[in-house]
């Protein structure tokens, strides 16, 4: 992974803007054939895992089953509970 995310940040700092803009043809796994600008290309990168999350949750909402609050949020205040409280401070003048 890491070699990975050396890759799109050498890729970020040496491209242009109009490579940016370039459009890439390729070919869906389902066979579709698509086109994007390489910067489509990096959001998708970028904001792929939160659309499939989304889309599980869009599912299990249609099954009728509540997943437990695990968003970004609740995990830093479950691995550090003194956010809450610091929280608890700022509201109260502190």
């Amino acid at each position: 992974m890491a070699e990975v995310d050396r890759w799109y940040l050498d890729y970020l700092e040496t491209v242009s803007e109009q490579g940016l803009a370039d459009r890439v043809a390729f070919v869906f796994t389902d066979g579709d054939k698509g086109c994007m600008a390489r910067q489509e290309m990096l959001t998708h990168v970028v904001l792929h895992g939160s659309y499939h999350r989304g889309e599980i949750g869009r599912i299990l909402a249609g099954i009728a089953v509540s997943p437990p609050l695990d968003t970004y949020a609740v995990h830093l205040h479950r691995s550090e509970p003194a956010r809450r409280l610091q929280s608890e401070r700022k509201a109260g003048g502190d």
